[in-house]
């Protein structure tokens, strides 16, 4: 059963006079209550149109995003992995830049100076001595007869015996003797690493990189500290860290507003456009990412549904009235305590088969259960208005309020994420988002450091 099941009356948009409100903790559970709904003759053979209307929409070809799309019904219900990653860390990495140059710029305040910070999750103070022990060479796989790097992702290397002129077998045994690989059997035979061009096998090794002070590079092949030593003398060698990367963002300060919703809507009515599914879910996605690095605590919970309005030729049931109105359903996405399940959380608010098909498909159980009056041609969206701003901010948005306000959580900051159309909108909005929580929290920390409590 669902968490919630609220029944009133809205005032905008002015068309709808009735609403519902059914609240999931998650996915798995609104999927699973739909799903219960015993189904008649109507809803079985809406249900089997629909699946026709998706198949045939699936075989044109301006259906889909990026050439991604599902090639059928089944594989598109079956779909539970995100497989847009190279779009979205495009878009994210845009993102990231504009935030963290808009950060250093408002870093000017003595509030909230800008700090160096390290590990995975892009929180915490840098300390250079601490990082310093963290760094090492980078090792690359090196060719000195060909002076120049192995690509070992699209380049094979070989377990190579220059003595006998072959690559070693699968069952052959390899052990060490000294410095050098054998075979356990000959240990007179050395093994190499090598790659193959054409019919002759070269050696590759594993080198340093150095730069010198004329700019030019060279490689050396690593072979113990001397070779470091060595290195050293010439020029600058080439470290990574175990520390990832490292990131200019906030100092960490205590945080007036520690906990932030994010509000998604997943609809533009009817069978929506993929673009605005999926830039709206990029959109939340990137925004959960940097306001967990910036330190905050966020929810994010997923809206979807709409309303028939007056003329539209099915209508809603409310307390044994057919009438127009609004049915909105929502789940939790993600919780405050959880840690980010990346995969799970983008597919379900960035690929756009998962509102398109996967949730509409469920949409006649709920007409069923409520006794609405159900569209057996095509789409169960066909005569149905996707859920609009003024939705989310009331009912939506002031369902949320309360229940937060109910448990307690008075500071905490609500923003609401709907019709995403492209990328610039994209890193506007979460630059807008990152920045006014940021804004929001500056703001109480200089009325704390001034003792005026008055406006927090």
């Amino acid at each position: 059963m669902p968490s919630k099941i609220i029944l009133g009356a809205g005032n905008k948009p002015q068309e709808y006079e009735k609403y519902s409100i059914m609240s999931f903790p998650d996915w798995r559970a609104l999927e699973s209550f739909a799903k219960k709904v015993p189904l008649g003759n109507t809803e079985l053979t809406a249900n089997a149109n629909f699946k026709t209307f998706v198949e045939r929409q699936i075989s044109s070809s301006s259906y889909g995003l990026f050439g991604k799309n599902p090639r059928t019904y089944e594989e598109a219900m079956q779909r539970d992995k995100f497989i847009y990653y190279e779009e979205y860390k495009k878009i994210k990495d845009k993102v990231e830049k504009k935030v963290q140059e808009k950060l250093q710029k408002s870093s000017i305040a003595e509030v909230m100076q800008p700090k160096f910070v390290y590990n995975d999750k892009q929180i915490g103070e840098f300390i250079y001595e601490r990082a310093a022990m963290t760094l090492k060479p980078k090792i690359y796989t090196y060719c000195p007869s060909e002076n120049r790097l192995v690509d070992t992702i699209n380049e094979r290397v070989y377990l190579y015996l220059p003595s006998l002129k072959r690559v070693v077998e699968p069952n052959e045994k390899i052990i060490r003797d000294g410095n050098f690989m054998v075979l356990q059997n000959e240990k007179r035979s050395l093994v190499i690493s090598a790659i193959k061009k054409g019919d002759e096998y070269f050696e590759v090794v594993n080198a340093i990189k150095v730069k010198k002070k004329d700019g030019s590079v060279e490689y050396f092949e690593l072979k113990g500290e001397e070779t470091l030593k060595e290195a050293r003398k010439i020029g600058i060698i080439d470290v990574t860290s175990s520390n990832k990367k490292v990131y200019l963002y906030k100092e960490s300060k205590p945080k007036e507003y520690k906990s932030i919703k994010i509000i998604v809507s997943l609809t533009a009515g009817g069978f929506t456009a993929w673009e605005n599914d999926f830039y709206t879910g990029v959109t939340a996605g990137i925004i959960v990412e940097v306001l967990e690095s910036l330190g905050y605590a966020v929810e994010l919970v997923i809206a979807v549904g709409g309303g028939r309005c007056g003329g539209c030729s099915r209508k809603l049931l409310f307390n044994g009235v057919k009438m127009r109105g609004r049915r909105f359903f929502l789940f939790t996405a993600k919780k405050f305590d959880e840690q980010l399940d990346k995969d799970g959380l983008l597919y379900t608010i960035c690929d756009p088969s998962f509102h398109n098909i996967k949730f509409i498909s469920l949409l006649n159980s709920f007409f069923k259960f409520f006794g609405d009056e159900i569209d057996t041609r095509e789409s169960p969206a066909a005569t149905w208005h996707g859920i609009e701003s003024t939705d989310l901010i009331n009912p939506i948005g002031a369902f949320q309020k309360a229940l937060d306000n109910k448990n307690g959580n008075k500071n905490l900051l609500h923003f609401y994420i709907t019709k995403v159309k492209n990328e610039q909108q994209v890193v506007e909005d979460v630059t807008n988002i990152a920045l006014e929580c940021e804004n929001l929290n500056l703001e109480a920390l200089k009325k704390f450091k001034s003792n005026d409590f008055k406006s927090i």
